[in-house]
Order: structure tokens, then C-alpha cells, then sequence
């Protein structure tokens, strides 16, 4: 665009001619600059803004989430809260300074974090310690305080996935109940408890207590239970190997089951306890170990030989089948030395002295045998 130049005004005035041409002079100089600006405005090779780009930026958010230099908006001292700090605050970033009374952070250590939630009262967000402990947080409006959780390290995470994830109790520890009719081979490990007779494969059919049962498994099926009767203060322990096969259940035999309990049988048929001069007790006596071992001792005298019984067995001390035992016999009567009586077990437990090489003064009964099953 070129400018064209006025025609100079002449006037016999010459002073009103020159103040006008003087006028017009500095428009055309004034001219003359606006087209130099706009040519340069015009080769500028650099985009201009569009009508949408102005209307982005006038519609643009202008709240601020930090500091003009990029670092926190809220400074947090320490004898202030952080609760109290960003409770009405937007999106934002802060610093608490050591010993702040809220800040999850040791002591000695600045937390920095930054709230995502713009509501009044109303946040949650993440903060990191100097101490390098992460934590996130959230507060509602009904809230007074912030609640703080503290993330895991990768050392928990991976503790965590390396740990065992089955549950052998319930919630609470306390052992499972068992459902009755419940088979105990087909029980997973794990920790349980139950009315014995009530379960299938039990130790005990005859004890109706409660028993606690621990069930491990090795692999490739091999499972084993124990069973301690709580009441009886009692233990077994079976096996299930790899086919699924049951191996039975065994009793775990203590000090205490070691002990025998004596029980003194009623003597009849003419026999009576032998009496000697130091008065020693020779009292019949029977009692049955852990292992199923009946052992009988004492002396008697004075009764009726045969098939009659000098006593009776208790209950469960019967043999399995009839047995014949040799006992000492006195030699009053006959000629010197040892004496002996013949003497016959029957398997409903009868304990009879059938004969005997000498009398009957001083029979002594003294045995051990395995009781029947």
C-alpha cells in the first residue's frame, strides 16, 4: 500500500498555511509508521490466536494448585493442624513442618502432599515424608480430623505375596466347628473341633465328649489328624497316604497311662486271702495297662479245687482265649521243695484253681496276658 501526499495548501495567510501543512505533515509520518507495523505484523511467520484458542483461554481455570514458582500452596507450621489448614481449600499441595500435631510423619520429618478433592470440608490425597513413608488420606464433612493409612513398602508388599493366604481357624482364631456326620479324613487343614461320636472315622466310638482335631496334609494326598479328647485328656493320632488309604488311628501312651488302677475281685468257693505271719497284704489284685496287658497278683487259700472260681476277672480283663497258668504252691504236707497249682483261665474271665501237687494252704496266683479286643 503506498501513501500519496497531499497537494501542499497555499494562502495568502501564510502563517494559517503552514500551521495546516505542518498538521498534515505529522498524519503522514504517523501514516507511514502504521504501514511499516503492519507489513511486520504481516511477514510475521509466528501463528496468531484464533478465535477458539482465546475463548479456551478466557473459559481457563485461574485457581492456583501450587505457587507461582511451582512449589506448595500452604505452608503448615508447627503449631498449627493440616486438617485445619486445606479443610476449605480445593485441589492443592501443602508442606507440614515437624511435629505438626496431625501429620502421620515421624517427628523429626516434613510431609508433603497434595489434596485432589475440590469440596469444602470435604478431601482426600496423597503425602510423602521426608523419612520416605507414603501415606494417603481422606476427611468427610462430618469429620473433625483427617484419617491417615500408611501405604506399604515393596519389602511388605512382597512379604505379603510371599505369605500363606490359607485360613486355618476362623476370623476370630477360635477352631471350626465340625458339621455333625462329617467324615475326619475328608476334612482340609486347619484347625477344628467337634462331638466325636458324632463324625465319621472317629478315634473313639464310645466317647461321646468334645475333641479338638489339627488336620495337616504333606502333599500328593498324604494327610494326618490328630485327636486329643478335651475332657479325657487323651491323644490319637491316624494317617491317610497318598491312595487315599486310611492307616488307622494310635493312641499316644503317657506317663499317666502307665499307672495301673488295681481292682480287687470278690473270692469265693471257699477261698479266702492268705494271711502270713509278718502280715504281708497278699490281697488278689487285677488291673489292665495301657496296652491291653492284665496282670493279676495275691494269694489265696483254703478252696475248692475244679473247674468252681476262686474269683472272677473284671470287666475287659477277660483273655481273647483259655489260658493255663502254673502258680506256687505251699509244701506244707508234702515232701520238700517247690509246689505247685495248675491253674485255669476262662474266657468269660472265671479264674479257677484246678489242682495242685501239695494242698491248698498257699496258692499264689501271679500272671500277665493280653486282654481280647
Amino acid at each position: 500500500m503506498d501513501i500519496k501526499s497531499p497537494k501542499v495548501f497555499e494562502t495568502s495567510d501564510k502563517a494559517h498555511a503552514d500551521l495546516f501543512n505542518d498538521m498534515v505533515k505529522v498524519l503522514l509520518e504517523n501514516d507511514s509508521g502504521l504501514l511499516d507495523q503492519i507489513i511486520e505484523h504481516i511477514g510475521d511467520t509466528q501463528p496468531h490466536a484464533s478465535a477458539a484458542e482465546k475463548k479456551k483461554w478466557n473459559e481457563s481455570q485461574l485457581y492456583k494448585i501450587t505457587a507461582d514458582d511451582g512449589k506448595y500452596l500452604i505452608s503448615v507450621p508447627a503449631d498449627k493442624n493440616i486438617f485445619d489448614a486445606i479443610k476449605d481449600k480445593g485441589t492443592c499441595t501443602f508442606i507440614a513442618s515437624p511435629g505438626v500435631e496431625d501429620s502421620p510423619a515421624p517427628s523429626n520429618a516434613y510431609l508433603r502432599g497434595i489434596q485432589t478433592v475440590g469440596q469444602d470440608n470435604i478431601g482426600t490425597g496423597f503425602a510423602v515424608d521426608t523419612s520416605g513413608n507414603a501415606y494417603y488420606f481422606y476427611y468427610n464433612s462430618s469429620h473433625i480430623s483427617i484419617t491417615w493409612t500408611q501405604l506399604p513398602t515393596a519389602a511388605e508388599k512382597d512379604k505379603w505375596n510371599s505369605g500363606q493366604l490359607y485360613q486355618l481357624t476362623q476370623d476370630s482364631g477360635t477352631r471350626k466347628l465340625i458339621t455333625d456326620g462329617t467324615d475326619l479324613l475328608t476334612l482340609s487343614p486347619g484347625f477344628y473341633y467337634g462331638i466325636n461320636n458324632r463324625l465319621l472315622n472317629n478315634p473313639d466310638p464310645s466317647d461321646t465328649g468334645w475333641f479338638n482335631y489339627d488336620v495337616s496334609e504333606s502333599g500328593s494326598g498324604r494327610k494326618m489328624i490328630i485327636a486329643v479328647a478335651s475332657f479325657k485328656n487323651t491323644m490319637w493320632f491316624g494317617t491317610v497316604h497318598t491312595n487315599g488309604d486310611f492307616k488307622g488311628w494310635r493312641r499316644i501312651i503317657t506317663d499317666a497311662d502307665a499307672k495301673l488302677n488295681w481292682k480287687f475281685p470278690t473270692i469265693r468257693n471257699g477261698w479266702k486271702t492268705y494271711k502270713s505271719e509278718v502280715n504281708n497284704d497278699y490281697r488278689v489284685r487285677v488291673a489292665k495297662d495301657a496296652l491291653g496287658i492284665v496282670h493279676v497278683t495275691g494269694a489265696i487259700a483254703g478252696g475248692t479245687l475244679g473247674e468252681v472260681p476262686a474269683f472272677t476277672l473284671p470287666e475287659g480283663c477277660e483273655p481273647p482265649f483259655p489260658l493255663y497258668n502254673v502258680g506256687i504252691a505251699s509244701s506244707t504236707g508234702g515232701f520238700k521243695g517247690p509246689q505247685f497249682s495248675r491253674q485255669y483261665i476262662a474266657t468269660d474271665g472265671r479264674f479257677c484253681i484246678q489242682d495242685t501237687s501239695s494242698n491248698t494252704e498257699f496258692i499264689v496266683v501271679n500272671c500277665m496276658f493280653k486282654a481280647k479286643e
